[in-house]
């Protein structure tokens, strides 16, 4: 199963949330620093305006700012926004799924979200700094090597 980009622009731009907690963050600081373009921030986090975990003020002193506490919200709440909710085999007429594979699938797609549901923004902000990286938009400590930035499949 892929990631759409989306998914995981939402993941890094509530993690930079997260870090300055209770702070606002602009849409282009947010964007610095995270190397998303400022246009996906924007429309990503328009996306992410309707679930709960973010605010969004208008004006001069406005910005972003995370809802929760980020050791409540798992990576899989935010995938959920993005992401079809039913498993793949769901998208096909059982006419043409033998239930064999329509099990498969769905095992499958149930081993992709765990995961997820285990993993919140608060234990990734430990899990970057436990690897003696910076938080995210940040440059990694000298012989630490990045995560890479391609979507994730299964």
């Amino acid at each position: 199963m892929w990631l759409n980009r989306q998914s995981v622009d939402a993941i890094q731009i509530l993690l930079a949330l997260a870090e300055v907690r209770p702070a606002l963050l602009r849409a282009s600081d947010i964007a610095s620093r995270t190397g998303i373009t400022p246009l996906n921030v924007q429309k990503t986090v328009h996306a992410l305006g309707g679930t709960g975990l973010l605010e969004a003020l208008r004006g001069r002193s406005g910005g972003v700012r995370l809802m929760r506490d980020p050791g409540s919200i798992t990576l899989a709440s935010i995938v959920r926004a993005f992401e079809p909710n039913d498993c793949p085999a769901g998208f096909l007429p059982w006419t043409t799924v033998d239930a064999r594979i329509s099990k498969v699938l769905f095992q499958a797609h149930r081993g992709f979200f765990q995961p997820l549901e285990e993993m919140t923004l608060g234990a990734l902000m430990g899990d970057v700094r436990l690897h003696g990286q910076r938080p995210v938009g940040g440059s990694a400590a000298a012989g630490t090597a990045s995560p890479p930035a391609a979507s994730t499949s299964v």
